[in-house]
């Protein structure tokens, strides 16, 4: 006998509401960062993943209870199933804290206990409680929401039993702080339209025209950077790892004025830069090319 499946419409709302590309992502960077900070085994690098894709789902969910409204105006998010009227708000709701219930446990239950857990409460008050609502008031409100995102590699040193004070940890949340800057610049700039029907303020907002293009390269200057701190400081200790992290942080300098005036190239290419950095790192941590 079969157990029973969820419909496939239902399995579409579920993703579109807890967007499990972006939780993955997340998840991916919670597990370098335990690997990173020594973690024994697999068993806490999984859970401290694990952890971070609940804990994105749920702030997901949450920020789509909080601006359905605003989800209703924009073409690419009136189809949702908040905006849509396929899910009621209440469901949404405890979908949300049951993905955060099971966050903070699964973190809870790491090496790290109960300061790997902290980091929920904490990202849901900077994401849902700081930036969400800020959006509609500033245009640096993506400086303060960068915040949470940084967070995952910090998560994962936590897990760990690791200090997320240490250089390690906070290199690794200043290489995903730098990365959404232009990450979400680039979104923004692709949706343009979107985001002003909202009501959403962006960097594009708060920057001259004439400046735009200066202000978001040095973000990806930035961004490479930084990643090209990690090898330079020792905290790799294969030779292949190390140097592909090197010439990807190279590339992502280099390529930075080229890539500013053609959005989409941008746009994706800047999320797999990240993607093969955390590639790199595990590879490293594992030592799979030793």
């Amino acid at each position: 006998m079969t157990p029973p499946s969820l419909p496939p419409s239902l399995l579409a709302d579920l993703a579109a509401l807890l967007r499990p590309r972006i939780g993955l992502l997340a998840g991916a960077g919670a597990t370098a960062g335990c690997l990173f900070a020594g973690g024994i085994g697999l068993s806490a690098p999984c859970a401290a993943g694990a952890g971070a894709f609940l804990l994105s789902g749920g702030c997901s969910a949450l920020n789509q209870v909080q601006e359905r409204a605003e989800d209703a105006r924009m073409v690419r998010t009136r189809s949702r199933p908040l905006p849509a009227g396929r899910l009621g708000v209440r469901a949404a709701l405890g979908l949300a804290l049951l993905c955060l219930a099971l966050a903070a446990l699964t973190l809870g239950h790491t090496p790290g206990g109960p300061a790997a857990a902290l980091f929920v409460p904490l990202t849901v008050l900077v994401y849902n409680g700081v930036y969400t609502p800020l959006k509609k008031r500033s245009s640096l409100a993506m400086l303060l929401g960068g915040l949470a995102g940084a967070l995952p590699p910090v998560v994962g040193y936590a897990a760990s039993g690791a200090s997320p004070l240490t250089p390690g940890a906070l290199l690794l949340a200043g290489v995903f702080y730098a990365w959404q800057v232009p990450h979400f610049w680039l979104f923004a700039r692709l949706n343009r339209a979107d985001y002003a029907a909202a009501g959403f303020l962006t960097p594009l907002d708060g920057v001259a025209r004439t400046r735009a293009p200066g202000a978001l390269a040095l973000w990806l200057v930035s961004y490479g950077a930084l990643m090209l701190l990690i090898p330079a400081f020792g905290l790799m200790a294969q030779p292949l790892p190390k140097a592909l992290v090197a010439g990807l942080a190279a590339s992502v300098c280099l390529g930075a004025w080229p890539l500013l005036g053609r959005e989409r190239l941008g746009f994706a290419l800047v999320n797999a830069s990240l993607v093969l950095f955390l590639c790199f790192l595990v590879a490293d941590a594992l030592r799979l090319t030793a």
